[in-house]
């Protein structure tokens, strides 16, 4: 017969705000600045309403009293509101060198009295190094045309969702009308305190042969401190998780940018071609007192973990059973059972789910109105596991688990104990049903057989467009027109990942992108644009 509910969920936000705001191009001769004071309010409300009806008595009958049983009613009303004074300086010296101040104080409903109050601050310099010299009466080579260089320190602070400083109790209504009483399995602490991401920077940007080659490289440091996460408590506690502030999580990298102008002949063929580099490492430098291990998965075998002192998400899991012995002449053999079907090891390191460095190229093309671009980027490091390659091997629909067409027998290479200490070759034939049922059990099966190296190259985006020439157009009142159409995620060039996409995963918003488990695959997709101007 069917069930019914219904329900709503509405949002608002209102913001006050108040600026003052001063300007002045020659304060002191060559310095000019400019300051401004800003005032806010945010406030925002939600509610979330939903009545549920439960099976119905009539069928098709859609009435709040058309229920076997009473409707539950539930409604999640949310309030929250942050006052905010913030205020910016810039203060610049002939035009080549530039110095940006910030600071802003929030006060949020959302923290506790003594927590609600935090500040964070930025500031960021820069110097154009070709201005300084040429101002200053030097000169520059024909093949040098500009350089600056910049630092800057960011901080940015963030609170909580309204409510979750104190446990209450929620009323409800148990099947028979009663009124009941149920809490949060989650152990909310009044003493959390704001989240603050600090963010240190310094680069250089120049440009050389009339600005047909630029370089850019950038240094970074982020700490996020203070972070906000849930972490495992026992159950006998009457609890499953809680709230902490977690240490110091860290971020450390380049980047380098390179842009070429290598043909430039107007109204003929035109090809400029960007790169871009990355190389990042993220670290946990610091937990908390609470706990010095954290989970950003964890089933059956395999964990993603981001533990104190070591990389954010390294990944764990079962191994073969090997001989471990150097000296022995079959060291690194798998062990084998009696039956000949290997064995689960202990639990180890088994890669990272970071890459090492990430590269970008792309090439734009220009003939006359017709123009062509496409992005090849590749992912160079980190590992995952597959899932979706263990749950197919069990169940014999992997192409791996057939060999020339056939399931004939074979014998497993590795050792089997010889009973006085020692081992000895494998001679039991087995079936490859045998085979795979033993390396997938009991779901996800021995770790260590499907972790892939997540290196890939891909052509990401292709685009071809066209611009209508003036001269069309002249007797119109379109100024000017365009047609593009595009192409994304169009060639999966090389992968390691026995047919499954590496990038798969980041589609489930999940931290641990070590772990993948039937994943929707990425999708191509295919825009036609049409742009006119009047």
């Amino acid at each position: 017969k069917g069930s019914y509910s219904f329900g709503s969920n509405n949002f608002y936000e209102n913001n006050y705000m108040l600026s003052l705001n001063a300007r002045k191009d020659n304060l002191w001769g060559k310095w000019g600045g400019a300051a401004s004071l800003f005032g806010q309010i945010m406030t925002t409300k939600s509610e979330y309403k939903v009545t549920d009806i439960g099976q119905l008595i009539v069928p098709n009958v859609f009435n709040p009293n058309n229920g076997i049983s009473n409707p539950a009613i539930r409604a999640t009303p949310s309030k929250k509101q942050i006052n905010s004074i913030f205020a910016t300086a810039e203060l610049s010296y002939n035009n080549l060198w530039f110095l940006n101040l910030t600071g802003r104080n929030d006060w949020s409903s959302a923290l506790s009295k003594k927590n609600r109050s935090f500040f964070y601050p930025s500031v960021n310099t820069s110097l154009i190094l070709t201005d300084l010299i040429t101002k200053n009466g030097g000169t520059l080579p024909d093949w040098w045309n500009y350089a600056k260089i910049r630092g800057s320190y960011a901080a940015v602070g963030n609170d909580l969702d309204p409510y979750q400083l104190i446990n209450t109790y929620k009323l409800e209504k148990d099947p028979n009308g009663n009124t009941v009483t149920s809490r949060e399995d989650v152990k909310y602490n009044e003493d959390i305190k704001s989240e603050l991401i600090k963010t240190i920077e310094a680069g250089i940007e120049t440009r050389f042969f009339e600005n047909r080659l630029g370089v850019d490289f950038t240094w970074y440091k982020t700490n996020a401190t203070n972070q906000i996460i849930d972490v495992p408590m026992d159950p006998f506690s009457g609890f499953q998780r809680q709230y902490i502030n977690a240490g110091n999580i860290e971020n450390k990298g380049i980047e380098i940018s390179l842009n070429a102008k290598i043909l430039n002949t107007p109204e003929k063929l035109n090809w400029n071609m960007d790169i871009n580099f990355s190389k990042n490492r993220n670290r946990i430098l610091e937990l908390s007192e609470v706990t010095k291990t954290y989970n950003l998965i964890a089933l059956e075998n395999i964990s993603v973990k981001a533990d104190e002192g070591h990389d954010y998400g390294e990944i764990f899991g079962s191994t073969y059973q090997r001989v471990t012995d150097p000296n022995n002449q079959f060291f690194g053999k798998m062990i084998l059972g009696a039956n000949g079907l290997p064995l689960e090891g202990a639990s180890t390191f088994l890669g990272k789910q970071n890459p090492s460095a990430l590269l970008g190229i792309t090439n734009s093309f220009s003939y006359k109105n017709i123009g062509l671009s496409f992005l090849v980027d590749g992912r160079f490091g980190g590992k995952f596991f597959s899932g979706t390659n263990a749950a197919l091997q069990q169940a014999g629909a992997a192409a791996v688990t057939v060999v020339n067409g056939n399931r004939d027998k074979f014998v497993v290479d590795g050792v089997v104990s010889d009973g006085k200490g020692g081992y000895v070759n494998n001679t039991t034939e087995v079936n490859p049903q045998q085979y795979w049922a033993a390396i997938g059990n009991p779901n996800l099966g021995i770790t260590e057989r499907n972790m892939y190296d997540a290196t890939n190259i891909r052509l990401r985006n292709l685009s071809l467009s066209y611009s209508f020439p003036s001269s069309t157009l002249k007797n119109s009142i379109i100024q000017r027109a365009k047609i593009s159409l595009t192409a994304n995620n169009v060639w999966m060039i090389i992968s390691h990942a026995n047919g499954v996409d590496p990038e798969s995963v980041f589609a489930i918003s999940s931290n641990a992108v070590g772990f993948e488990n039937f994943s929707t695959p990425t999708a191509r997709s295919y825009f036609l644009n049409v742009t006119i101007g009047f």
